[in-house]
């Protein structure tokens, strides 16, 4: 009876409840067990096993270049500066249910990237849409779909996103049209969405690579309004990373 119960459950598609059990019937105390008690042992397997799951779905679908970042993971060498407390605050990810923003700042390799990532697994782990995407790449699939005649459908998705993660933000100039399709995206996300923004440029040189107009500052309201400030300092990680291996 216990091998077509097991059975019924993968069949059923419920495979660590089935293997769960396999375990539990094997056990010498099995049959003192009682039947609420198995119930909850099976139960519990096949939730944390599909919560799981839904996690690495998740994750995999925030096309995080680093998947394997933890915010536990960060190096608090004080010459980095990092504000650790800070950090802890956001690890809540109390910002993204408060729709605010997070500007990161720092030279090449100084680890905004990996911190960027880190938030984003974080995020994915409590429940949230993620989506890491470079500057360029956000551009072109703006460009595309203006193009195609999809930007409607194209600012829908992204707005759908809890947490969107742009890195290498605006280290050159931009156009015109790309002003009105940042502007655009702005202005869908600040309507109940949070975004990183990790970039080289400090906000004050933003304002002249988005055309130093009106443009310039609407986007800049909606991004730098009710956002946190990292500004990362010290060595190149990647050098230093480099120098371990």
């Amino acid at each position: 009876m216990m091998d077509s119960l097991i059975k019924q459950l993968q069949e059923m598609r419920l495979p660590a409840m089935a293997a769960e059990l396999e375990v539990l019937s094997e056990q010498k105390d099995f049959s003192k067990q009682k039947p609420e008690e198995i119930l909850d042992k099976i139960i519990t397997a096949e939730y944390y096993a599909e919560k799981n799951n839904t996690i690495k779905r998740r994750i995999k679908q925030a096309h995080l270049t680093d998947s394997t970042a933890r915010l536990e993971n960060i190096n608090y060498d004080p010459k980095r500066k990092i504000n650790q407390r800070l950090i802890n605050q956001l690890s809540s990810n109390n910002y993204i249910a408060n729709n605010r923003n997070v500007i990161m700042l720092g030279a090449t390799g100084c680890g905004k990237t990996f911190l960027g990532n880190a938030l984003g697994v974080n995020a994915c782990e409590s429940g949230y849409r993620v989506l890491f995407i470079r500057m360029i790449e956000l551009l072109n699939s703006l460009m595309v779909a203006c193009a195609e005649g999809n930007i409607s459908k194209l600012l829908k998705k992204y707005y759908r996103i809890d947490l969107l993660i742009i890195d290498d933000f605006l280290l050159t100039d931009t156009t015109p049209t790309e002003q009105k399709d940042l502007m655009e995206i702005f202005e869908y996300r600040g309507r109940g969405k949070s975004t990183i923004l990790c970039s080289q440029c400090a906000p004050d040189e933003w304002h002249t690579k988005l055309g130093s107009g009106y443009v310039a500052d609407a986007i800049l309201d909606r991004i730098t309004n009710n956002s946190y400030s990292i500004i990362l300092e010290g060595d190149s990680q990647r050098k230093l990373k480099a120098v371990k291996e």
